[in-house]
């Protein structure tokens, strides 16, 4: 998909100081900025949580088994 943006001329020539495509480089920024924000989807969330099941079900096993043997 193609969008328009306007950017003040001083953005787009540190832009073209860092990198040659611009818009990979915008791209990224926005990818950044909407997976940071404090506003981001609660599915972000969901996924970290699904990321570290398995470690975090593997301690509370332990801890358990730790209990019952105590």
């Amino acid at each position: 998909m193609s969008v328009l943006v306007s950017l003040p001329d001083e953005l787009a020539a540190q832009i073209d100081g860092v990198g040659a495509d611009r818009t990979s480089f915008v791209a990224e920024a926005v990818r950044r900025l909407l997976r940071d924000s404090p506003q981001a989807p609660l599915a972000n969330e969901i996924d970290r949580i699904n990321e570290l099941a398995d470690e975090l079900n593997d301690e509370a096993r332990d801890v358990l088994e730790y209990q019952v043997f105590s």
